[in-house]
Parts: C-alpha cells; sequence; structure tokens
C-alpha cells in the first residue's frame, strides 16, 4: 500500500507537537498531533491507525493537512450538529443548581427551568454533571 510521511520537523513544531500530544484538552488535537510525530519517526500510515485507534484513510487526511496548514491543520473544523442549547453561563448556573445533589438530578429541572428559562433533558444535566466532575470545568 502506498505510504506518505512528514519528512521535515522544525525543532519548534516537534516541541509544540509534543506540548499537544502531552496537554492539549482536545482528544481529536492530541491524537493528530501523535500521528504527525509517529509519521515524522518514519512509522506506516497503518502502524500509525491502529496506534490511534483509527482508519488509515484518517491518518492520510491528518498528513496531508499538516503539509498544507501545519499546525492550523491539527485544530478541528467546523463541526455539523445542532447548537449547543445553554451559554457557558447558563451551564455553570445550571452545574451551580445541580452539583449539591448530582446523585438526583431529576430533582433540579424545575429549579434549572426557573433559572435559565430553558428545558433540558436528565440526560444533559447528567452530561453537564459527569464534564464538571471530571474536568473540572462544564465549558469544553
Amino acid at each position: 500500500m502506498p505510504n506518505k510521511f512528514i519528512k521535515t520537523l522544525s525543532e519548534e513544531e516537534h516541541s509544540k507537537l509534543i506540548e499537544n500530544h502531552q496537554t492539549s484538552q482536545n482528544f481529536r488535537v492530541r491524537n493528530r498531533s501523535h500521528a504527525i510525530i509517529l509519521s515524522f519517526q518514519g512509522n506506516s500510515i497503518d502502524a500509525i491507525a491502529a496506534i490511534c485507534g483509527v482508519h488509515r484513510t484518517a491518518v492520510s487526511r491528518w498528513i496531508d493537512w499538516w503539509n498544507e496548514l501545519g499546525m492550523e491543520g491539527l485544530a478541528d473544523g467546523q463541526r455539523n450538529g445542532r447548537p449547543k442549547l445553554l451559554t457557558v453561563e447558563e451551564e455553570e448556573k445550571v452545574i451551580e443548581i445541580a452539583l449539591p445533589n448530582p446523585r438526583f438530578p431529576s430533582r433540579q429541572m424545575s429549579a434549572i427551568m426557573k433559572e435559565t428559562g430553558k428545558e433540558i433533558s436528565v440526560y444533559t444535566l447528567k452530561d453537564l454533571i459527569k464534564k464538571k466532575t471530571i474536568t473540572g470545568h462544564a465549558s469544553d
């Protein structure tokens, strides 16, 4: 199968890729950074795909983006989907209401509706609580 590699990386790019791979809040950016490092080290697309847990075409696309855009090619583009229901401030207010009793999120639904004027599902509330307890902040 055809292969392509990242042939050159400046010291600054290499350092930034390592930093992204180790510290980025975005899993996809961490994964793409790791893939570029692995490609620069001479690993095949198939090997990188196996390590990163993605299809080989994704790795090939990441390499193309890197060659075309550099560091900017690692960032997420515009994604399809519904816009967020709550603003960052509203998410923080919802979490403030829910955290005192996170095991029973359905009990806070009326208070959330009064405070934000928006109706959210119990699943949305659980996701916000989970995000807050795992990462320490809800606006990722």
